[in-house]
């Protein structure tokens, strides 16, 4: 055999127990790092119950400490309660108009020549612009008829082209005029019911 190899097998067995031994003492290291560990988390979990026990249970103002706590614990839930409350009952309102708008979306249809009067008024004279005492605003099936002066031309096609976009008004006839020019010829379709803007 050859003598550089039986050399380089003796070492090799020579060097296996203190590889085994190296190996054991790092294991017994990284055992005791952990046992360390773990004595550390429980002395910590010992340490902090004993805090929270000495403080709620101390003689002298333990009993103070409990009750504050307590009550700050029911404030706490009651301001939680409050809050879904107010949350529940917003979304149960945005609910009931929803349900409102989808089945009154036909109302403006049924309003009589009154209730179109009156609608024409609030929302026409929502513009604080418009004169409100010198248009007269009457309403026949669904026909607006304005009448009046008003010096501004575009002001008088400003508030026909508003009431034009009301709902429940089928049409417009729209007699307003300046004070210098003599007043529109009405066009022949019965006899409006009359509501006096200021009313």
């Amino acid at each position: 055999m050859n003598p550089s190899l039986m050399h380089f097998g003796r070492r090799r067995r020579a060097s296996l127990p203190s590889l085994l031994l190296n190996r054991s003492r790092r294991w017994s290291a990284l055992a005791r790092q952990r046992s360390v560990g773990q004595l550390a988390v429980v002395a910590g979990s010992a340490l902090a119950a004993g805090i929270v026990l000495e403080f709620f249970l101390d003689p002298h103002s333990g009993r103070r400490r409990r009750k504050l706590v307590r009550d700050r614990t029911r404030g706490a839930l009651r301001r939680r309660k409050r809050v879904m409350e107010r949350r529940a009952h917003y979304q149960a309102g945005k609910v009931v108009g929803l349900a409102h708008a989808v089945t009154h979306r036909d109302h403006g249809a049924d309003l009589d020549d009154v209730g179109l009067v009156r609608k024409v008024e609030s929302e026409l004279f929502r513009d604080r612009t418009i004169p409100k005492g010198q248009i007269s605003i009457n309403a026949d099936r669904g026909i607006v008829v304005l009448r009046g002066q008003l010096d501004d031309p575009k002001q008088i096609e400003h508030i026909e082209h508003t009431v034009r976009k009301i709902e429940g008004v089928r049409e417009v006839e729209n007699l307003l005029h300046p004070s210098s020019a003599p007043a529109p010829a009405s066009h022949p379709q019965g006899n409006p019911r009359s509501v006096p803007a200021d009313q």
